[in-house]
């Protein structure tokens, strides 16, 4: 038994044609088609449909039926039998009565006449269909922090259109009526259509959001339907949104559900009672700027969204310099992190600014970092210590390039110089502001003037000093020893610029507070002073030796 009907599925399988299998495919997809709509979709001679319909009735793979017309005659109305679905899918469908309900049909019929106008002459009117998805694909489920929803359209449609030079996409969920739902039941539906747009559910499911179309019987109920959707309208916020997503649901109605043609050419098309009817491509054009709009407020929203968190990454490497330059291993590394991070806030502006543009190296550090804070000890990636120390390269490079391209201040020999200089030449880096100081000082003319005034000041005292001892003591010091211990009390020296002074005062003038020359810093007494830095000369001496290692190294 098994064997035979196996036999016969078969056999009614092997003598269909590809016209056949393509009308049980546009039957399986629409549920239900008419005789019309099947030679439009197709592109084939009426007769050649009419035989191919009745070869696969005869094969009990399609049925059909007429439904009663007031005048004329209708079409033929086609759907799949059990045997037929069951060739198409793959799989045996539920149980069913044998003929439609006739309402069945006629809805069914009209969803698929709109797709059939669309792509039949929605091109003539500038509107190309992409996407239709009818009944349960084009339904949609959310659960967002207001709660649950779901929208259950007849079919949604997505066109492309020409709006103002540029090609556009609009979307519509399409709600069929017969005066078969009743005004709540409509209203209810704009709302939750309402809330799927206030949501802004839409924004990762569809390229723009979709409008809710409704063709239904008769203007009377256009506009009652109309009418119920102004009723229900939120009142407007006096406060503007602060979502940049925020879209205002395009909701229409017209009566051309007997002529899906019109609905798709003609001006039949309202958004409120007293409007004047409008075609689907000018009720649609307004939705496509208004969401060319909302792209852009969202793309601006997302832009300083992403700068506001980069400048957030950046400020909580300043935060953190010493302690993530002291956990990542390096000594390059750190002194990089320390240059760039640990300044004060006053000069992180242009830091802030080489942070956004090496991004993904912050980004890396700072995803480390969080590591090694929750987990104690966590090694610093490979790559992202030798990220640092390429960027130690650039840096130290840049800054050695800046004293050895002898600007002024180095031909000048400034002593504000000597101990960036002295850093740079150790390995370490300095503060930028420290290697071009505004108006550059002659180092040499300084420390002779310095030291000119001291040995004039020195000579005086000691001239002052061997004439006040007895004649027995004078004839046994020697002016050195009054000239070293001169030195050692009255000769200050400055630990940045090593520029020396001599402190004591002239007869009649009350102390003050003694600073440096160059750079206004505190002095020492020379005996006093620690480790001096080198010259200029020498410094960049080194420099250049070690840029040359640093080059060969590379």
């Amino acid at each position: 038994m098994n064997g035979g009907r196996s036999v016969a599925t078969r056999t009614r399988i092997d003598r269909l044609c590809a016209i056949d299998h393509d009308i049980l495919g546009l039957l399986q997809l629409h549920r239900v088609l008419t005789t019309p709509q099947l030679i439009m979709l197709t592109e084939r001679p009426e007769r050649t449909i009419d035989y191919r319909l009745t070869r696969l009735r005869d094969r009990s793979l399609v049925d059909r039926t007429r439904p009663y017309a007031a005048s004329g005659s209708a079409p033929f109305y086609w759907w799949l039998t059990r045997a037929g679905a069951r060739l198409v899918e793959g799989t045996s469908p539920a149980p069913g009565k044998g003929t439609p309900n006739p309402l069945f049909l006629r809805h069914t019929a009209a969803i698929a006449g709109l797709y059939v106008a669309l792509c039949d002459i929605g091109p003539s009117v500038g509107l190309t269909l992409s996407e239709w998805r009818r009944d349960e694909d084009a339904w949609e489920d959310w659960s967002g922090y207001r709660g649950t929803g779901r929208i259950r359209p007849d079919a949604y449609a997505e066109v492309h259109l020409d709006v103002d030079g540029q090609d556009g996409a609009a979307g519509a969920f399409v709600e069929v009526d017969f005066a078969t739902m009743d005004q709540a039941r409509l209203r209810a539906k704009v709302a939750r259509h309402r809330s799927y747009c206030t949501d802004t559910i839409w924004w990762d499911r569809h390229p723009c959001c979709p409008a809710l179309l409704l063709v239904t019987t008769s203007e009377a109920r256009v506009n009652r339907f109309l009418a119920g959707v102004e009723k229900d309208r939120p009142r407007p916020s006096i406060y503007p949104s602060d979502n940049p997503a925020h879209y205002d649901e395009l909701v229409a109605a017209c009566a051309a559900v007997t002529s899906p043609e019109d609905a798709v050419v003609a001006p039949v098309w309202r958004q409120a009672v007293g409007d004047a009817p409008s075609t689907l491509s000018q009720l649609i054009s307004p939705d496509v700027r208004q969401y060319r709009q909302v792209v852009a407020r969202v793309e601006v929203a997302q832009r300083r969204h992403d700068e506001h968190r980069r400048r957030q990454l950046v400020h909580n490497l300043h935060r953190n310099a010493h302690a993530l330059a002291d956990a990542i291993g390096d000594e390059e590394a750190a002194a990089v992190i320390r240059y760039l991070f640990a300044g004060p806030l006053s000069v992180l502006n242009p830091r802030e600014q080489w942070g956004l543009e090496h991004l993904a190296l912050v980004e890396q550090t700072a995803t480390w970092w969080a590591e090694a804070r929750t987990w104690a000890g966590t090694p610093a990636p490979s790559a992202v210590v030798s990220a640092w120390r390429a960027l130690y390269r650039q840096c130290w490079s840049a800054q050695a390039d800046v004293l050895l391209s002898g600007n002024e201040a180095v031909r000048s020999a400034d002593p504000r110089l000597c101990r960036p200089a002295a850093a740079l030449a150790a390995g370490a880096l300095v503060d930028d502001r420290d290697l071009q100081p505004g108006s550059p000082i002659d180092g040499r003319a300084v420390v002779d003037e310095a030291m000119a005034e001291h040995e004039r000041r020195r000579s005086a005292a000691v001239a002052r000093a061997l004439r006040d001892l007895p004649l027995h003591r004078r004839l046994r010091t020697e002016r050195a020893e009054l000239e070293a211990a001169h030195d050692a009390e009255h000769l200050l020296v400055c630990p940045t610029c090593a520029v020396p002074r001599n402190d004591e005062e002239p007869p009649g003038r009350s102390y003050h507070v003694l600073a440096c020359r160059c750079c206004s810093g505190a002095l020492v007494r020379l005996v006093d002073a620690p480790v001096l830095p080198p010259t200029l000369a020498e410094s960049l001496e080194r420099i250049a030796s070690r840029r040359t290692r640093l080059w060969d190294r590379r």
